[in-house]
């Protein structure tokens, strides 16, 4: 049954007609991995690293010489276009794993519509009993990812930040609240009523959800612990690797997010019995 669920997880292609998800792959890995062979973009950050020690370092407090170094901070016009880089690298990302979920869901759900079509009368009888909502329509599903991704960049800042300094609430909160986005995308609710509606969803599925979290935080920790030693080999093959698996665990968190999504909505769980594993 485990690895069943790590499967249903990880198999981020199998979506749809499959091709669709694999392109959003493709493109995701190039354009992060490109970020690493971008010509003007500056990775030597040496400047800056002495610069920081040279601050931490001041034993006495001299006004002059303390705001001189503030105002002479060493970034060089490749530093701050590696910066940027990456900064559009994350957005990329993030982008990415909206879509897929978008995606995930709505194939999830013409697919269920379809099942009711099966010459099977079990199955005719459990795809009505169950019939979901319908599939967003595309126009609608774009306007809602665009609002979503600006209001994701918008919010980043302060999320870290608190993040940061309540980071196990943080992750103790995280099955209540990882499905929200999804909720939006589908068509379901609104920005707003997005939150409620999955913290209610979620209340019983809430251990099944952080189980299958921590299985794609280990994964995560694994590949930061494991990749980086590519440096050591061929920087070519570390930025080329390290873009193709960061792109696939974010997206397989954005299916985790999905499956979990439809899960909670389409079987929830009464008396006690869990219908479906995720």
């Amino acid at each position: 049954m485990f690895l069943s669920v790590i499967k249903s997880i990880f198999d981020i292609d199998n979506v749809g007609k499959r091709w669709g998800v694999r392109v959003l792959y493709l493109i995701t890995v190039v354009l992060n991995a490109g970020i690493h062979f971008n010509p003007w973009a500056d990775t030597d950050f040496t400047p800056l690293q002495n610069w920081i020690m040279n601050v931490y370092g001041m034993t006495d407090y001299d006004p002059d010489k303390y705001n001189a170094l503030l105002t002479e901070i060493p970034l060089s016009a490749g530093n701050m276009i590696y910066l940027l880089s990456a900064v559009i690298g994350v957005i990329i990302l993030l982008a990415s794993a909206y879509i897929y979920a978008a995606v995930f869901v709505r194939e999830f759900r013409k697919e269920k519509i379809a099942s009711i079509n099966d010459p099977d009368p079990e199955v005719v009888n459990y795809a009505v009993s169950h019939i979901p909502d319908k599939p967003i329509k595309i126009p609608e599903l774009i306007g809602r990812l665009v609002l979503l991704l600006l209001i994701s960049i918008v919010l980043a800042l302060p999320l870290i930040t608190i993040t940061m300094y309540f980071m196990f609430p943080a992750m103790i909160g995280l099955p209540f609240i990882f499905t929200i986005p999804v909720a939006y995308l589908s068509g379901d609710k609104g920005l707003f009523g997005a939150i409620p509606y999955t913290v209610k969803l979620s209340r019983k599925y809430y251990f099944i959800n952080m189980r299958s979290i921590a299985v794609v935080l280990f994964a995560v920790i694994i590949v930061d612990f494991a990749v980086p030693l590519l440096a050591n080999i061929s920087l070519t093959a570390f930025y080329v690797i390290d873009a193709a698996l960061t792109t696939w665990l974010w997206l397989s968190f954005a299916r985790l997010a999905g499956l979990a999504y439809c899960t909670m909505k389409d079987f929830p769980i009464t008396d006690g019995k869990r219908p479906f594993a995720i």
